[in-house]
C-alpha cells in the first residue's frame, strides 16, 4: 500500500500515512483560500514520486524571458543560485501570494499547476500501485 507525505510551505512535511488517510488532508486544502500544500511525495515499493504545486521554470530558457521575470519578480541572481546547485528547472511554489518562493526541482519530479491536478496525480499513482 503506497504512503504519502505532503510538503507544507518550503521545508515542513506531514506524517507519512496511507494514501486514503492523507487524501482527506488534501480535500481540506481545496476548501481553503490560502495555499499551504506545496507538494507531495508518494512512496511505493518500487519508487518515490515527487510532485510540486506551482509554475515550472526552465532555468536555461527563463533567463531570456524578461516579461515573465518581471511579472513574477524573479532576479537572475536567484535563478543563478538555483542553477549552481545543479538544478535545470525550478518551481515557483503556490505558497505565498505576495512573497514568491522558488525552489530547485529534480529532473524526475512532476510539477502540477493546481491542487486539482495534484489530487488527480495522487489518485492515478494510487491506482497504479493497487
Amino acid at each position: 500500500m503506497p504512503k504519502i507525505t505532503y510538503r507544507i510551505g518550503v521545508s515542513s512535511w506531514t506524517e507519512k500515512n496511507s494514501m486514503q488517510e492523507n487524501l482527506a488532508f488534501l480535500d481540506k486544502q481545496l476548501h481553503l483560500s490560502i495555499p499551504l500544500i506545496t507538494g507531495a511525495d508518494i512512496y511505493s515499493k518500487k519508487k518515490k514520486i515527487k510532485i510540486y504545486v506551482g509554475k515550472e521554470i526552465n532555468l536555461k530558457e527563463y533567463s531570456k524571458e524578461t516579461y515573465l521575470r518581471e511579472k513574477f519578480d524573479i532576479s537572475l541572481e536567484t535563478l543563478a543560485d538555483i542553477a549552481v546547485q545543479g538544478y535545470e528547472r525550478a518551481c515557483l511554489l503556490n505558497y505565498k501570494k505576495y512573497d514568491q518562493v522558488i525552489i530547485g526541482v529534480e529532473e524526475d519530479a512532476l510539477i502540477v499547476p493546481d491542487y486539482f491536478a495534484l489530487k488527480t496525480n495522487i489518485v492515478n499513482s494510487y491506482q497504479e500501485q493497487v
